[in-house]
């Protein structure tokens, strides 16, 4: 059974730091649940290097290769009113969502500690 946990405001800066630190180097792809029921999947998956804020703006960015040269995905999500991190079944961060002013949640999965999925 997963736990969601909800991370203060006041901890962001702080805990997105750390949180990139235990979490580097895991593969990682979006998905977007907007409050009018529309769902996204990235298709492209790549592998988390850090996630940060600045004011109300999330910053995340991760690794792939392209034609075996390191590339960098950087992605801003903005107007940012909520962060949480659910946890896996071993107590590893499995996913990190990030809740918009309009009630819209991206969510980053990471690869499973455990089986592996993402």
């Amino acid at each position: 059974m997963s736990l969601t946990k909800m991370v203060d405001p006041a901890e962001w800066a702080n805990f997105l730091s750390e949180f990139s630190e235990r979490n580097r180097g895991r593969r990682a792809r979006f998905e977007l649940f907007r409050r009018d029921g529309e769902v996204a999947e990235e298709g492209q998956e790549g592998y988390f290097d850090r996630v940060s804020i600045d004011r109300d703006v999330v910053k995340i960015e991760r690794k792939y290769k392209n034609h075996e040269k390191d590339e960098v995905m950087s992605d801003e999500i903005p107007n940012i009113h909520g962060i949480s991190v659910q946890f896996d079944t071993d107590e590893s961060e499995n996913t990190l969502e990030f809740t918009n002013d309009r009630g819209d949640m991206t969510v980053l999965h990471f690869e499973s500690l455990v089986d592996g999925d993402s």
